[in-house]
């Protein structure tokens, strides 16, 4: 009977106990391969959110309900964030709102809003908003400011580059031109080269943008435009590109000790900064719980066979009193673990199925920064109340859970490959001692003790 044979036949050869140490291997293998599963679609997904994840930072002067206390951010300033490490481009923004012009009897009653800063520029222009009031929850009659923007970088008041379909971008000569969002154009029958009023000044068009379901692009003009006829003295926030991801804490940090107390510093990333954070926890768990259960595989191999190999004592020294070579019992034990492994592994397969998106799911909920309670953005007031918009259209901010989504976990090729080779590894170090032991059985000492 060849090796081969004769290792794959003694391995079920007390059919109890090999049932059990199969069973017991199955469970720790398909552990370890739902850990390498889990792991591979959380690195998986990671990528995928880093890919996704906005890396601007913006810097404002600390908000205050008295515009007065507010101050701005000087393009000295300006020039010093872009001297930072990491920092890709920096660009300047004035904030502003346009109203239709009201009677002194409207203008000192019936709710209000205000969009952008609170020490923006304020103007009147003969544009109507497109903002459906009712469609959040705006008290009956209330109309709706213009967001102004100015910019060097054609950027939204958010710090979202502008996404022109029609005509052109901003340049620095458009000292009396604009860009409107495609809402304000069709609201108001506006096209490229068409003229509206602003500032009691007279804008012509250049460029129609994109917008989405609420409005926040609204006006854009150049920011000396808009600083020197709104009368500001300085920027309302300065939009800072970060050039990698890791680096956005840091650059953070660095703005803050540059800037001073009296400026916050705010990322749009911060609940994808809390998923990525919370996916590389995830990561590293089950990295760590891949090598456990891996080792663990393998300590169970070494067990058996080590104990294996002292109850068939006998049967090795006569193996190598009749000619067999060391080598040659060795490789025979050998295939008895990687059958044993090999079994365990074609059961483990379905603990895998089984468990893998569990632990994927339990993992990574626990590992995710809980949603916070945005309600409330915008609510309505009576006569005199001033209503502050939050984000465009009082729009909440995604979670970390939102941003990291469903979380899969499937086995593919890859990873069966993966899988069967570690199972092969737990087999080859689960057999090194036993093959060590084999090596030492003298024949002649065996059989002179029967």
């Amino acid at each position: 009977m060849s090796v081969a044979a004769r290792g794959i036949k003694n391995t079920f050869r007390n059919k109890t106990r090999g049932g059990a140490v199969i069973l017991v291997l199955a469970i720790v293998v398909g552990l370890t391969l739902s850990m390498l599963v889990a792991n591979e679609a959380v690195a998986s997904r990671l990528a995928t959110v880093r890919a996704e994840l906005d890396t601007t930072i913006t810097a404002m002067p600390a908000f205050s309900q008295n515009a007065e206390e507010m101050g701005y951010l000087s393009a000295e300033q300006l020039e010093r964030v872009r001297a930072l490490d990491h920092v890709a481009g920096a660009e300047g923004i004035a904030q502003g709102m346009l109203e239709l012009p009201k009677s002194e009897e409207d203008q000192a009653g019936g709710p209000k809003v205000m969009l952008g800063a609170p020490n923006g520029a304020k103007g009147t222009t003969n544009l109507e908003s497109a903002v459906d009031g009712s469609k959040m929850g705006a008290p009956e009659g209330m109309k709706f400011p213009i967001t102004v923007t100015g910019t060097d970088g054609n950027l939204t008041s958010r710090g979202v580059p502008l996404s022109v379909v029609d005509g052109r971008a901003l340049e620095a000569a458009d000292e009396r031109g604009a860009i409107v969002s495609d809402q304000v154009a069709e609201k108001n029958g506006l096209a490229v080269g068409d003229t509206f009023t602003a500032f009691e000044e007279t804008f012509t068009v250049v460029g129609i943008a994109t917008t989405g379901e609420y409005d926040d692009v609204g006006v854009v003009m150049t920011a000396a435009t808009l600083m020197d006829l709104g009368e500001l003295d300085g920027y309302n926030n300065i939009v800072v590109e970060v050039d990698d991801v890791a680096a956005l804490p840091a650059v953070g940090d660095a703005l803050g000790e540059l800037l001073g107390d009296t400026v916050e510093i705010r990322t749009e990333s911060q609940s994808a900064l809390e998923a990525t954070q919370g996916l590389e926890s995830v990561d590293r768990i089950t990295w760590l719980g891949f090598l456990i259960c891996l080792l663990c595989a393998a300590v169970i191999v070494f067990f058996t066979l080590a104990l294996t190999v002292r109850e068939r004592r006998k049967e090795v020294g006569v193996l190598k009193a009749i000619g067999a070579t060391s080598r040659g019992v060795v490789a025979q034990f050998g295939i008895e673990a990687v059958t044993l492994v090999l079994a365990a592994t074609v059961l483990g397969l379905g603990v895998t199925m089984l468990t893998s998106n569990l632990i994927a799911d339990v993992l990574v909920t626990t590992n995710t920064p809980a949603a916070e309670d945005t309600t409330g953005a915008m609510t309505g007031g009576g006569p005199g109340k001033v209503t502050r918009v939050m984000g465009p259209g009082g729009e909440e901010p995604q979670s970390a859970a939102d941003l990291i989504g469903e979380v899969t976990a499937g086995l593919g090729w890859n990873t069966l490959a993966l899988g069967v080779a570690s199972a092969l590894g737990i087999a080859l170090l689960g057999s090194v001692v036993p093959a060590w032991l084999i090596a030492r059985v003298r024949p002649a000492e065996v059989l002179r003790g029967e």
